[in-house]
């Protein structure tokens, strides 16, 4: 068993799947591996996979804004992201590993029929591109409380927008107890722990639950807080799904409109829901594409050195269509 209690910690360090992400940076632990192989451990849970581009398109959704309590802005806003990372194994001994992930996430918005409140600041039409580039080095320790299998996790991530300068520094930190392991279950109880500006909440439960329902396939996958989803297998090499995935996204801002913070960023907390189809390549490249509706369940502008409750701009959006495509790359 500690073997394969070993082979977690590695798949752990592997799991900086956009690193971007508050939740799936620490929070999700896979199963422990007993009986199962990195490829089906990938295939499985998509933040273990080696590398991996998406590419995803919304559709037009109205939004409305307040500045400091006040009515600030409306209109319809189109949003396109492009979304990569890739997994580095640095190092392991004896039950740790270390790992790192570079990421990089490239977002458009267009923003028409703006109906501006104030006479200052305000929100134009037209196009806006930024970038935000990250770096996440991730520990992990394969440990025993009272004979009890315990998983540590810490991930600390620096984020910028140029590689000028830091604009962001994350930590996350996590224990997990795995109590049922099989190969046709797995559950694993914890709590996650974020030092993050843009977190709505410090502390969170951690739940995997995995269960094969069938022999023909279907499975049920559940990492609490990240992602939900019912797969069934249609051959060998092609699966299709449906289920909900929350992701959080950052982009930083500079200005010198005196009625604005000098530094700010805009972040968003997403779900994604609806139906998808993956089929395997070969051994190694996964090529994948979903749809359905995305929520936008926070979206706020923060200063630079401030923190989510104290958001001066706070953002409501109407749910809207998405479809996207991605490639991704098993672990070697």
């Amino acid at each position: 068993m500690k073997i394969n209690l070993f082979v977690a910690g590695m798949l752990l360090c592997s799991a900086g799947a956009h690193a971007q992400n508050m939740f799936s940076t620490s929070s999700s632990h896979p199963a422990d591996t007993v009986m199962s192989e990195p490829h089906e451990q990938a295939l499985r849970y998509p933040f273990l996979r080696q590398a991996s581009v998406t590419a995803s398109v919304f559709g037009s959704g109205h939004f409305d804004s307040k500045l400091n309590g006040k009515d600030f802005a409306s209109g319809k806003s189109s949003n396109a992201r492009i979304s990569s990372f890739f997994s580095i194994p640095i190092s392991s001994w004896d039950g740790n590993t270390i790992g790192a992930t570079i990421y990089h996430n490239e977002q458009f918005f267009n923003i028409k029929e703006a109906n501006n409140q104030l006479a200052e600041p305000r929100v134009d039409e037209g196009d806006i591109a930024k970038s935000t580039l990250g770096l996440s080095l991730n520990f992990s320790r394969i440990d025993a409380i009272f004979h009890t299998p315990v998983i540590y996790s810490a991930v600390f991530t620096g984020m910028s927008d140029d590689l000028k300068a830091l604009r962001r520094f994350n930590f996350n930190g996590s224990v997990s107890f795995p109590l049922k392991r099989s190969r046709d279950v797995y559950f694993s109880l914890g709590a996650l722990v974020l030092i993050d500006p843009s977190a709505p909440f410090p502390v969170l439960p951690l739940v995997n639950y995995f269960r094969k329902l069938n022999s023909s396939g279907l499975e049920l996958t559940l990492v609490l807080p990240q992602s939900v989803s019912l797969k069934q297998s249609l051959s060998r090499n092609a699966w299709i799904y449906v289920g909900t995935t929350a992701n959080t996204y950052a982009s930083f801002y500079k200005t010198s409109n005196p009625a604005l913070p000098a530094r700010y960023s805009y972040n968003t907390s997403e779900l994604k829901s609806g139906p998808g189809f993956e089929y395997l390549l070969g051994k190694y490249v996964l090529l994948g594409v979903s749809g359905g509706v995305n929520s936008i369940i926070t979206a706020r502008t923060i200063a630079k050195g401030s923190s989510y409750n104290d958001a001066f701009i706070k953002t409501t959006a109407k749910s809207t269509p998405y479809g996207e495509f991605h490639i991704s790359l098993l672990p070697f």
